[in-house]
């Protein structure tokens, strides 16, 4: 069986390495010190020439108008075409869904999954939603994986899919991107047949990025949050974090070869610094990823199961404010 980094790694690469926004200000823009997206970098740990998942659609590649179609160009079409993967139920608002054969034991379980950078007819995303839809089969969860927009991605993405990190994307776009959740929710609970007990947010790259400012502001009254490969301790999320009364859990996860780790590095001292309950695990030999020990080692610190601490959240669930 496929590692979890191995297929996330994969999109990684295709997406050139690129973690996302690593920071950005009060004002919406990277500040000065930000550094660049690496450009057309493979992951450290991605081995040379290695070939992508047999289930993992090719990129596609720009043809000009009237050109005949290239091998494979069928499936890149389809991926193209369709934001989900096949395997993977549609909900309102472009989110994808996967839902357990068998349910964990216990309270029932969603995890929303906020992908990385997406280029735009690509089909990358389906190698992302395949990592998310493992990790819930491994652990008998939900998983239900939004969409993020365009027009607001980091220097030389713009317009690819991503999530809204800055401040100004934020106001423009959150509210709609939150009651596209709800509505997702309420359609998988309808076809689940009940209420998720409890949720959590995953985040992977720039996906981790929003997830951290999710929960550093308070934004969504959710039993925890996952951070893998993406995330940063910038001052504007600590003095947000400093006025959050609602903490929910934080898990932290980076590669030690993942170019941008040390803004993960900086998000765990804040966490620290704030008192905010939270745990972190550093991968030195991974790279642009997440790693089935990292995302086994968030569930369990998110269950609410360790010794000398209550289940965090209360198995609130609720939706977003």
């Amino acid at each position: 069986m496929r590692s979890l980094a191995m297929v996330l790694s994969l999109a990684a690469l295709l997406a050139a390495g690129a973690p996302g926004p690593a920071r950005s200000d009060e004002a919406g823009q990277p500040p000065a010190d930000a550094p660049a997206p690496p450009q057309g970098a493979p992951p450290a740990d991605a081995p040379a020439q290695a070939a992508p998942p047999a289930d993992a659609p090719a990129p596609a590649q720009a043809a000009p108008a009237q050109a005949a179609p290239p091998a494979g160009a069928p499936a890149q079409a389809a991926a193209a075409a369709r934001w989900c993967a096949p395997e993977l139920a549609s909900l309102p608002g472009e989110a994808c869904a996967f839902l357990p054969a068998k349910a964990a034991a216990g309270p029932r379980v969603l995890v929303i999954f906020l992908h990385g950078v997406v280029q735009p007819d690509s089909g990358w995303q389906w190698a992302q939603q395949r990592g998310a839809a493992r990790a819930g089969a491994r652990h008998g969860v939900a998983v239900m994986m939004p969409r993020g927009r365009r027009g607001i991605g980091p220097r030389t993405m713009e317009d690819w899919w991503c999530w809204p990190t800055a401040t100004a994307a934020q106001a423009a776009h959150e509210d709609a991107l939150l009651a596209e959740w709800d509505a997702a929710r309420a359609e998988l609970e309808r076809r689940a047949g009940g209420r998720f007990e409890r949720v959590l947010v995953f985040g992977f790259s720039n996906g981790a990025y929003y997830a951290t400012s999710l929960a550093m502001r308070g934004r969504l009254p959710v039993d925890g949050y996952a951070a893998f490969a993406g995330g940063s301790g910038a001052r504007y999320l600590e003095r947000a974090g400093a006025r959050t009364r609602l903490r929910a859990p934080v898990f932290v996860g980076w590669g030690g070869k993942d170019p941008a780790h040390r803004d993960q590095v900086a998000l765990a001292k804040m966490l620290r610094r704030l008192k905010w309950p939270s745990r972190s695990l550093g991968k030195p030999r991974a790279g642009h990823a997440m790693t089935d020990d990292q995302v086994d080692q968030a569930f369990a610190f998110l269950s609410g199961k360790r010794a000398g601490t209550k289940e965090p959240g209360g198995g609130r669930g609720a939706r977003s404010r």
